[in-house]
């Protein structure tokens, strides 16, 4: 039964058997996930890895991150997002894995299924095969197994991240009032989205809409946030460069600026970082293309590849990575699904528009602190 389907067969929120239906729904999901761990286990359960593992994936735990070291190994895993390059691998794992083993193509299954009426203990006959199957999707892969197994659990199947539906905003309502203590457990089940973005849906249902505090950047304001930040850290100014700042730090600031301390982070390493540290005259615009045509010699494949900290390395020193993504996400933005078109197609897009640019000369507005502690703008001379 779909969303829609289930949503429509309910025509008061308040009826008990509103919340029957969407429970029978629940366990229709659930019958399914089990009845296909039943065929997995039975089918795997004598299975044991034959193959070469690196040390990394020797680990028997598949929930908890992998805390040993090996210094002196020769290769180490990745800790960054998992790629589309290797997103492609793990599927190509799974497709060998259920031809090997005659299995219905039920991915969504094995990333949703739970252990919660079994034994939990590693050497258990479920955990087992579910460690057996993890191992065989990370295979190739330069990641832990708990890497991969989470990402599995995350991204495998509909999850989803557009605008919710009236259906789906009616099922809430349900859940919420017959169940709340298990509202977002049941939601998150039959919606297949994030619980974070359950709780913000239905605080947005609730109270509507927060109210959004912009602030108008002047050299005064900018100046009071560079004091507190200074006054706070113990630094000068020519000691912030390139640092990061401890939690404790920004809620400091904030109470200062009276403004969220995730908005203040990212005022400094987008702008205020990028104009204080950069001491050369920089067209955005002639930044842009080089960035651009500097992707095209990184192996990315789609725009969420990206490595943004791994890309400032060419850069000088002033530089950060919020600055380059700020820079080009401006130019690629207007392109319908930017984010999963081949990269090469967003780059020959984005070089166009350069070209056709409507402010081409126009300059990072580059800053320092003065003699008096304010802080002004400096001109460098034009390249």
């Amino acid at each position: 039964m779909d969303l829609k389907k289930l949503a429509d067969e309910i025509d008061d929120i308040t009826d008990p058997t509103a919340i029957e239906k969407v429970l029978f729904h629940i366990y229709q999901i659930q019958e399914e996930d089990d009845e296909f761990m039943e065929l997995l286990i039975e089918t795997c359960k004598e299975e044991i890895v034959l193959w070469e593992q690196p040390w990394y994936q020797l680990s028997s735990c598949l929930t908890r991150k992998l805390q040993e070291t090996n210094e002196n190994a020769d290769e180490q895993y990745r800790t960054d997002a998992i790629s589309k390059k290797e997103d492609e691998k793990i599927k190509k794992n799974w497709r060998k894995f259920i031809k090997k083993y005659n299995l219905p193509d039920k991915f969504v299954s094995f990333a949703r299924w739970r252990n919660k009426h079994g034994c939990r203990n590693p050497n258990a006959q479920q955990e087992k095969v579910r460690r057996y199957v993890a191992a065989y999707l990370a295979r190739g892969l330069q990641r832990t197994i708990y890497q991969v197994y989470k990402y599995v659990m995350t991204h495998t199947g509909e999850n989803v991240k557009k605008q919710y539906t009236p259906e789906e905003e009616k099922i809430m309502k349900v859940c919420f009032y017959h169940k709340p203590e298990k509202a977002v457990t049941y939601l998150s089940a039959i919606l297949c989205r994030e619980p974070r973005g359950i709780y913000k849906r239905l605080a947005y249902i609730n109270n509507g809409k927060p109210p959004r505090k912009r602030m108008n950047w002047t050299l005064n304001l900018a100046t009071k946030f560079l004091t507190s930040l200074m006054k706070h850290t113990g630094l000068t100014v020519d000691e912030l460069k390139c640092k990061k700042f401890d939690l404790s730090v920004w809620l400091k600031i904030q109470d200062d600026m009276d403004h969220s301390h995730a908005y203040l982070q990212k005022f400094w390493y987008k702008y205020l970082h990028p104009q204080l540290f950069i001491k050369c005259d920089i067209k955005l615009n002639r930044l842009r293309k080089k960035i651009f045509k500097l992707l095209r010699s990184y192996p990315y494949k789609v725009w969420t590849d990206i490595r943004w900290k791994e890309l400032v390395n060419d850069f000088p020193e002033g530089y950060t990575h919020m600055f380059l993504y700020t820079i080009c996400s401006s130019a690629v933005r207007p392109y319908r699904d930017y984010l999963t078109t081949p990269l090469e197609d967003i780059i020959e897009y984005a070089l166009a528009k350069t070209k056709k640019a409507r402010y081409k000369e126009r300059r990072l507005k580059t800053l320092k602190l003065n003699d008096q502690g304010q802080l002004e703008q400096v001109q460098y001379s034009k390249a």
